[in-house]
């Protein structure tokens, strides 16, 4: 198990979880930090503009805290349940694609090697955004008009995305081999009679294990050091993070019509999480005029050092939601909901690998069997190296508040208003396996969020309605820390251009479509960095980038009402 860690707000605010025997040195990156759930990971688990839903919904905006009566208000406003006259039984399901172009960075295909272009930064994925039905449990003259109940299925948040860099021609001392003989040295890190090395099966360690098992490091009495990169070198540098995913809520949902006016409703929402990251990282490097250096001075160099990482977080969560809705006149409706956080119980399981060649000309003191042209070329792998512990962990999402505000105009227009506040600054981790790991106050790093959502519909034709909607979710960040660099770079913004339609086919079945145009900003991050804070001549770092993220969502509804 790792080393006792203390996460300190400095420390925060770079992205690492730090040694505590490493008090000079932050080491963090998108390469780094990935057999844990990080802090970034449970803001990214948090994060959600409930954009998901049916195709009316989101043709809308999912501008539904007052509308109701849509599957959607399971997972909104449950006072919408109560607003449906007829059992509903619908499905939904949505294509998607994403691209996530990065800025800075090189282009990404030049001088890679085969093997490796099978990176892009587009994503088609196919799957459901809502599913369910609401039926109604007691019809009266009374007070109570309506009761209904419902079991619904909305998906709530979507990880489905690339993103890849590359940066050509960097100077050999700005090698990831650097930072691996950095860890290991102000770590500590031994190797036995055997050249076996003491790391105490802590995965936080099995990058710089990994290097000194391909050859990429190498220790003698002094340290770690690099014996196989010539100082001469020129090193490319390739990056990608391959997210997949979702969280998925199941709602057992119920509300109340009192006299038309009055409506209320509760959820109880089980969600599920499903979150994956592939992390590659590769170095390939460049001899001057592509000629290696005599093998008299350096008999084996480095040809290139391949790194992948797989990161699996799985798990439920559990929340309760509340919502009321006041109809004063026919063609008003007011809503309000309160979501209370939601308490997840997560799994993870985390492998990582290792491949490099070594290229040997000249001398051969080894005595390895030579080919052909009098050259050797010693592949390396490391195998799949699984962390198959048992690693529970628990956090609390934010809370949540949902206004809204729906008018209809002559019966054949409706206009809807949704403002939802978050408060991202009252997360927290509640569980660890790792001992002493504790995340500090957030606070000072986040801040309440707003979420905006606008919606419009019109009955063109008895049978046929034309919608259209926007839905923009602010930065989650302190404006001090907008540009903060993170382990992994989290969304800060989202915005949503929405458009649909809807078809009556019978009283009873209907068919509806939804277009949804998304655009995601993240905060700024690094593939790697070891920054010592005593001596900058020492910093080991790749270069900044940003990415955002943009998808095309097309979703079809199909309903039946009895």
């Amino acid at each position: 198990m790792r080393k006792l860690y203390a996460l300190l707000a400095a420390t925060l605010l770079l992205g690492s979880a730090n040694n505590a025997s490493a008090q000079t040195v932050d080491f963090g990156g998108t390469t780094l930090n990935n057999d844990i759930v990080g802090f970034t990971d449970l803001y990214t688990l948090s994060f959600t503009a409930h954009n998901y839903g049916t195709a009316r919904s989101m043709g809308m905006g999912n501008a539904f805290t007052a509308l109701g009566a849509d599957m959607v208000s399971a997972s909104l406003n449950p006072a919408g349940i109560g607003m449906y006259v007829d059992s509903d039984v619908s499905f939904s399901l949505m294509m998607q694609f994403t691209k996530s172009p990065t800025t800075n960075s090189d282009p990404y295909y030049n001088n890679v090697p085969r093997s490796q272009q099978e990176f892009s930064d587009h994503t088609e994925r196919f799957g459901m955004s809502s599913a369910g039905g609401v039926f109604t449990a007691y019809r009266g003259t009374g007070a109570l008009t309506n009761f209904n109940v419902g079991f619904v299925y909305n998906r709530i948040a979507d990880f489905n995305h690339n993103s890849l860099n590359a940066s050509i021609g960097n100077h050999a001392s700005q090698s990831m081999a650097n930072l691996f003989c950095t860890l290991s040295n102000v770590d500590g890190l031994q190797t036995d009679s055997n050249g076996r090395m003491d790391f105490g099966n802590d995965p936080y360690y099995w990058g710089a294990v990994l290097a000194y098992k391909n050859g990429v490091t190498n220790k003698d009495e002094q340290g770690w050091f690099i014996d196989r990169i010539d100082p001469s070198a020129e090193i490319d540098q390739y990056s990608s993070v391959e997210t997949r995913g979702s969280i998925g809520e199941y709602a057992i949902t119920m509300g109340f019509n009192f006299v038309d006016k009055f409506y209320f409703g509760a959820s109880l929402g089980i969600q599920s999480v499903n979150y994956k990251r592939n992390t590659y990282y590769g170095e390939n490097y460049v001899y001057l005029n592509d000629q290696y250096p005599s093998g008299d001075f350096m008999p084996y160099q480095l040809d290139y050092m391949n790194y992948m990482q797989r990161t699996r977080i799985s798990g439920t969560g559990i929340n309760l939601k509340l919502g009321a809705t006041y109809r004063p006149v026919d063609f008003l409706r007011i809503g309000i909901a309160y979501h209370t956080p939601t308490y997840y119980s997560l799994s993870l399981r985390y492998d990582a690998e290792m491949w490099s060649r070594t290229y040997s000309a000249g001398s051969n003191p080894d005595g390895y069997d030579l080919g052909p042209n009098g050259y050797m070329y010693d592949n390396v792998y490391s195998g799949v190296w699984e962390d198959t512990g048992s690693y529970g962990w628990g956090f609390r999402s934010p809370s949540r508040l949902l206004t809204g505000v729906a008018v209809t105009i002559a019966k054949r227009v409706i206009l809807s208003a949704d403002y939802e506040r978050s408060w991202y600054q009252g997360i927290r981790l509640k569980k660890s396996p790792i001992n002493g790991l504790e995340y500090p106050v957030v606070e000072d790093l986040f801040k309440g969020s707003n979420t905006v959502r606008v919606g419009a519909e019109g009955m063109v034709m008895p049978w046929l309605a034309l919608r259209a909607g926007y839905i923009w979710s602010g930065s989650t960040l302190r404006n001090e820390y907008k540009d903060v660099i993170l382990t992994h770079p989290i969304a800060k913004q989202q915005s949503y251009i929405t458009a649909g339609l809807g078809i009556k086919f019978t009283r009873s079945v209907y068919l509806d479509l939804a277009y949804q145009y998304n655009t995601t900003k993240y905060t700024p991050y690094k593939t790697f960095y070891a920054i010592d804070s005593v001596d900058a001549a020492n910093d080991i770092e790749s270069r900044l980038y940003t990415t955002r993220t943009k998808r095309h969502i097309a979703v079809l509804t199909l309903g039946f009402r009895f």
